[in-house]
């Protein structure tokens, strides 16, 4: 499914086509709909840009239990390697 976000509804919201993708991937991030990465990747910014925008709008990142043991597993493995 593609959504088409005309020209004239980024003149009536008054921004430009990225920060209309920030705004949206952030309130989907904020409402539970897309993952971190995701959102991150909807909005066209790195990760880590995102997640400041979160932490200037006191938007807790989530961050469960099973997304820890992948991480956990990932350094794990790359200290391994070394």
């Amino acid at each position: 499914m593609s959504v088409v976000i005309t020209d004239d509804i980024l003149k009536m919201a008054n921004m430009p086509e990225s920060e209309f993708k920030l705004e949206l991937g952030v309130f989907l991030y904020s409402r539970g709909i897309l993952t971190l990465g995701k959102a991150s990747e909807f909005a066209g910014v790195p990760q880590l840009i995102f997640q400041q925008v979160l932490a200037e709008r006191e938007i807790p990142l989530s961050y469960d239990q099973e997304e820890f043991d992948k991480d956990f597993a990932s350094i794990k493995e790359r200290y391994r390697k070394h």
